[in-house]
């Protein structure tokens, strides 16, 4: 931890701890919250695959250790009744990975201060039963109130490319988005239908700082089924367009493939329209469920609130069609089921959530990361080859591994558990084969291919968190 990290943690703790001090008649404040989290796993098989077509590639992650210490201030104040101001800073002390290397940068100790949230929200109506919210700022948002670690399509998915996320800052019991932007809340029925309007700015991934409109419906018809839907526009109000659809040669339309021969050599050609270029921005659409068997059967008291919920999620990441890498819309459909089992009140939690994504394409951000482009990335090196046969074979091997490749990511599961031990005390535990990727030593998601823990439930990794709040 240097310098300029102790004196910005300082002046953010000060500011916090000075604000609970504040004498107003119109301010109310809450008692100052303070959290502190400890993170220890292992990853019990994994790998940092660089090059789709070298499987001995990236460096083996096996039994890496992966350990984080977190602490976290929250103040929350409300002005005249009507509006709540919630503020929480903090840090992370972590270790960058992979720790099995020669490379001395990806050895250091970690230290990075940080915001939480940062978040005002204005009430309208009767404050018991409110007409509408307006939530302005940098705030956690989560429409699926039982996905535990995968689903949350819509907003913290891709739309072209349909990549998809988990881990990162927080990789446990962290599948909320974290919006930066401003929702507008209307509860109608008593609260049973609950609307909301969303702008939020990309602020991860390139292009960055567009901003993408969002309407989420949930609806609870009866007690113990809750059903939702929703729609995005990604990237669909863009701080400057020509990121949306660069117009390169390389992110023109691919409308074909052939072979050319001259000097003796036979090289693979790709068929390009040069008029037209991919884009990020596309309609993303999301559904969502859930049931609670014991609202329709008496259970007793033998199974906790959360026992035996059943939920699920589909979405659809991108509408509309392109040539080559979005032909099929089946092909961007991620689905999520998932189940608490029965913890008995032994635990509050125990949840098993499994995820099916057939996409055609390995879950590769490289192209975007790296170059902006709106792609997957391919192997198409097949080039110089001094006969016909020669070039043939090797694209036949091209297209042999890359369908081994991307037909073994398809399934991802987690199975996750939350215990209360005491007033302020709190465990938490995942094992998970899922969207892994962490923060290197450059603050970027790593690795920025394809995530740790890829293969159909042979590579995965074990959390625990041990948690103190007040």
């Amino acid at each position: 931890m240097n310098k300029s990290h102790h004196k910005l943690l300082f002046a953010l703790l000060a500011c916090a701890l000075g604000a609970s001090q504040a004498q107003d008649p119109d301010v109310v404040l809450k008692p100052l919250s303070i959290t502190g989290q400890f993170d220890n796993g292992h990853v019990v098989k994994g790998k940092t695959h660089k090059d789709l077509l070298n499987p001995f590639g990236g460096i083996d992650m096996e039994m890496d250790f992966f350990t984080r210490t977190s602490v976290w201030l929250t103040q929350e104040a409300t002005i005249r009744e009507r509006f709540t101001l919630i503020v929480g800073v903090g840090g992370v002390l972590w270790y960058t990975m992979p720790s099995i290397t020669r490379d001395p940068l990806t050895m250091q100790t970690m230290f990075g201060p940080g915001i939480s949230q940062a978040q005002g929200v204005y009430t309208w109506g009767d404050l018991s039963d409110p007409t509408a919210r307006l939530q302005v700022g940098y705030f956690p948002y989560k429409y699926n109130a039982d996905s535990k670690n995968l689903g949350e399509y819509l907003l913290r998915s891709g739309t072209y490319p349909g990549y998809l996320m988990t881990g990162g800052w927080n990789m446990i019991s962290s599948s909320a988005f974290m919006a930066q932007g401003a929702r507008v809340n209307v509860p109608l029925w008593d609260g049973k239908f609950q609307s909301d309007f969303l702008v939020t700015m990309e602020t991860n991934l390139p292009p960055l700082f567009s901003l993408t409109p969002s309407y989420v419906a949930t609806v609870k018809p009866v007690n113990g089924l809750t059903v939702g839907a929703g729609v995005a526009c990604n990237h669909c109000i863009s701080a400057k367009p020509s990121r949306e659809s660069p117009r390169q040669p390389a992110n023109s339309y691919i409308t074909g493939f052939g072979i050319d021969s001259a000097n003796g050599e036979y090289r693979y050609r790709i068929d390009r329209d040069t008029t037209k270029f991919y884009t990020f921005q596309g309609i993303k659409l999301s559904a969502n469920a859930s049931v609670d068997p014991k609202a329709f059967i008496p259970m007793g008291d033998l199974l906790g609130p959360e026992d035996l919920k059943v939920y699920g999620e589909i979405a659809l990441l991108g509408v509309k069609n392109y040539p080559h890498y979005y032909e099929k819309r089946t092909e961007r459909m991620p689905v999520m089921m998932g189940v608490n089992l029965p913890a008995f009140r032994f635990l509050d939690v125990l949840s098993l959530e499994v995820e099916y994504y057939n996409n055609q394409y390995a879950n590769n951000i490289s192209n975007m990361l790296y170059d902006a482009y709106p792609t997957w990335p391919e192997f198409n090196d097949a080039n110089g080859y001094a006969t016909l046969a020669e070039l043939e074979a090797v694209l036949e091997a091209e297209r042999e591994y890359n369908e081994r490749w991307t037909s073994r990511d398809n399934w991802k599961w987690t199975v996750y558990a939350k215990k209360n031990v005491t007033k302020g005390v709190r465990i938490y535990a995942q094992a998970a084969s899922d969207h892994l990727r962490t923060i290197n030593f450059n603050l970027g998601p790593f690795p920025a291919y394809v995530p740790v823990t890829n293969k159909n439930g042979k590579e995965w990794y074990y959390l625990v968190r041990l948690e103190f709040g007040i």
